[in-house]
């Protein structure tokens, strides 16, 4: 969340439609499950960034996901390193005493850049300094399940901002397929492997369905059938496993094509995204119900 506020708002004040910085605003509000207001009417800007990083009253703000994520690392504090719990702890602590009012006016970069730099730091620690054990897989398999459903809101908040700019019949609509790939941080890595300029198909095709480039969602569903069957290691593949039920759900993607999606595709992602809750269901179901 932190890198797409970033993102989209910084990239809207170089635009060239005065328009382009309400629109992007907008996207926030979106992004964060807040009623989106009609583009004619009033837009409370600082509101709307505000509930995005540091409301507590908002489950899925910036704090509210941070505080529920230290006490998950306080429950089993006993189970992971002393580095782990003190990267998640002073991460929480940095967002909670952020002086609301300097973000309000002029720390708006400072602050998403430097939980952007927490996140990163806290990644590392669970890679470096906890045993690859069983509940390691788990840690794992969390974070592909939520970084896939994250990729796919992305898209289709953005792909609503888009649709939204072409009404305004300027140039930016070009401009979003790059602020679209650096929100997941793949601008770069696209341009590499198309060597051309981002567009919509190898935009799309880039960060659905590249099996090598690692924030895909063909990777972090690949990824999640890997961490399930390492869990499961003695239990055989049949009809009823998880891994075969799970399977069965990503098989399907790992071998489409953009041309096949692009006349219906918001109707895809909204589908993939609910496929991916279904995953994270099953996933529950398994192994967190007595």
């Amino acid at each position: 969340m932190a890198r797409y506020i970033n993102v989209e708002y910084f990239s809207s004040l170089d635009g060239a439609h005065p328009r382009q910085r309400e629109l992007a605003i907008l996207s926030i509000a979106d992004m964060i499950g807040l009623q989106v207001p009609d583009i004619e009417g009033d837009i409370n800007e600082e509101a709307i960034l505000v509930t995005a990083a540091l409301d507590e009253k908002n489950p899925v703000s910036i704090i509210s996901a941070l505080f529920l994520g230290r006490e998950n690392a306080r429950s089993v504090r006993d189970s992971i390193s002393t580095e782990v719990w003190e990267a998640i702890n002073n991460f929480y602590l940095f967002v909670a005493q952020y002086p609301v009012d300097a973000y309000k006016t002029r720390g708006l970069s400072d602050f998403t850049n430097s939980v952007i730099q927490h996140c990163s730091n806290v990644r590392g620690r669970i890679q470096h300094t906890l045993l690859h054990d069983l509940g390691w897989l788990f840690i794992q398999l969390g974070y592909e399940v939520e970084s896939a459903t994250q990729i796919v809101r992305v898209m289709i908040s953005k792909l609503n901002n888009i649709e939204e700019i072409k009404k305004l019949n300027g140039p930016m609509k070009y401009q979003q397929w790059d602020v679209l790939l650096d929100c997941l941080e793949a601008k770069d890595m696209c341009t590499k492997y198309y060597t051309s300029l981002p567009n919509r198909q190898n935009t799309i095709e880039f960060l659905l369905f590249n099996p090598d480039f690692p924030r895909s969602v063909v990777s972090r569903l690949n990824h999640i059938l890997s961490y399930l069957k390492r869990i499961d290691v003695n239990d055989k593949h049949h009809q009823k496993s998880i891994d075969f039920k799970v399977g069965k759900i990503v098989a399907p993607y790992l071998y489409l094509e953009v041309h096949e999606i692009d006349e219906n595709l918001m109707l895809f992602l909204d589908e993939l995204l609910s496929n991916i809750y279904s995953i994270s269901d099953l996933i529950v179901e398994e192994y967190f119900k007595s």
